[in-house]
This record gives structure tokens, sequence and C-alpha cells, in this order.
């Protein structure tokens, strides 16, 4: 790859992927930032915008799937590093196996180096949603009496969260640090394909880089992992939390489902059913 090719990559980044939000988590946001007031007067007043919405049975679906989807992308999140793990390995075995890369393989170093920084992007992502959907889930603001939230707080997943955040950030500055590299040198992806460029031109330089993202991209792929195992409590918990909840709508659903079936089966019935003797007949008014 010629350094003008690498040049127009630059120019053509691709914008982080963010995971999908829903309503809830905006929602969230705003309840954390709102004054206490305008919480108690939400609280303590009639059918507010906001007690409505909290109300809404709707809510516990649309939570369930969030939880669900955090979970689903911190395990894609978690297969796409341990893949990016495997090319920079199979780059370094090429490296050892002559003395300097090929330019053209240059981009082939860059763009799972640059993947791997996306992917902590989103992970922070991901880990700020749950924090703030457990904070909310846990909050006064649902009055839902079929809801129990008891079991939300015995987890405490917000704390979970924090502490996995403090574990993520602290184990990224290491491995950078031992890389050659800090977390300001690779802020944007701008600064890391400088940083890389810099470096791809010389032997050691080739292996440093090379050898950094592997130890990156293993570090990540534990810290994923861990992840992994708090969005997949999260969607658990909340699941039980909204169970009475979750278990009266599905029986309404199977109420109103059954009611269909009837119904058409009744339709089909009726259109399937003989001809039958008309009003005339009955009533032997031919010919009168």
């Amino acid at each position: 790859m010629t350094q003008a090719s690498i040049s127009g990559r630059r120019r053509k980044r691709p914008e982080p992927r963010r995971p999908g939000r829903l309503r809830v988590l905006a929602l969230a946001a705003a309840l954390a930032a709102a004054p206490a007031g305008a919480m108690a007067g939400a609280l303590g007043g009639g059918a507010t915008e906001w007690t409505q919405l909290l109300n809404n049975a709707e809510l516990a679906k649309i939570l369930g799937v969030e939880t669900r989807s955090l979970h689903t992308e911190t395990q894609s999140l978690a297969v796409e590093t341990n893949q990016l793990q495997t090319e920079l390995q199979a780059l370094e075995i090429m490296r050892r196996n002559v003395r300097v890369l090929p330019e053209r393989h240059v981009g082939n170093v860059i763009e799972p180096v640059l993947r791997l920084h996306r992917i902590a992007n989103q992970a922070g992502s991901l880990a700020s949603n749950g924090h703030s959907m457990d904070t909310f889930l846990r909050s006064d603001l649902i009055t839902d009496p079929l809801y129990d939230r008891r079991v939300l707080d015995r987890t405490n997943l917000t704390a979970d969260y924090d502490a996995w955040s403090d574990r993520w950030n602290a184990s990224m500055e290491t491995n950078l640090r031992q890389s050659g590299f800090t977390l300001e040198d690779v802020g944007t992806e701008a600064q890391l394909i400088d940083r890389i460029q810099a470096r791809m031109g010389s032997e050691e330089g080739q292996m440093q880089v090379l050898q950094g993202g592997n130890l990156v991209a293993a570090s990540m792929a534990r810290q994923l992992n861990d992840l992994r195992r708090i969005t997949a409590t999260q969607a658990e918990q909340t699941s039980i939390a909204w169970a009475r909840r979750l278990d009266e709508m599905d029986r309404q659903e199977a109420a109103s489902r059954d009611y269909r079936r009837e119904l058409e089966a009744a339709r089909g019935q009726l259109g399937s059913a003989p001809a039958g003797r008309s009003l005339n007949e009955l009533f032997r008014l031919e010919g009168r």
C-alpha cells in the first residue's frame, strides 16, 4: 500500500459504529440531569408525561430488548477482537520471516489496529449504556405495582460497570505504555495512524507496533469477557425484576392471539357452510 493510498484512507476514515440507543436511555440521562424538584413534581403530581411513559407496559419489553442487545453486542465485540488478534499474530509471523514488511503490508497492519481502537470506543459506550439503564431501573421513578426492583438493588450492576470501566482504562493505559504509546497518542484515528506510520519504517518499529497490537488485543479480549458477564447478568436480573409484568403481558398477548384464531376459524366455518333456505322459502312467500 502506497503512502498516497494510506493518506486517502485517513481522509475517508469511517465513523465508529455506535450501539443503538432506545428512548429509555435518553430518558435515563435526562433524569440523571434533572433537578430534584422536577423529579419530585413528576412523582407527587398527577399523570404527567413522565409517569405516563414510566407506567407504559411496553417499557418492560423495551428494556428487555435493550439489555439483551447490550449482551449480544458485547459478545460480537469479543469475537471480533479475537479475530483481530489472530490477524496481528499472522502479520508478526510474516514479519519474523523477512527483515522489514513490504510497504504493501503497512495498510494490513494499520487496519486491525484501527478496528481495535473502534472496539475500545464501542465497549466504553456499552458500559455507559448499561450503567445508565441500571441507575434508571433502580430509581423511584418506575411506579408500576407489578415491578419488583429488589433483585436489582441486591446486584447493584452500576457499581460493577464502574469497576469494569476503571479496570478497562487502567489496562489500556498500561498496555499502551508498554507499547510505547500513550492515551493521548491514540485519542483519534488520525493520531493513531500517524504514530503507526512513524514507526513502520524500521525493523524495530514494525515489531513494536505488531507486538503492541497483540498485547492490546489480548488485554481487550479478557476485559470484554468480563463485560459479557456483566451484561449477561443485567439481562437476567432485568427479566427477573420485570417478571410479573412480562408474565401478565404474555398472558394478555396469548389471549389476544387465541381470540383472533377463534375468530378466523369461525369466519372460515361460516364461509364454507352450505347455503341454507332463504327467508322467502322459510315463510313460503314465493309467488305471492
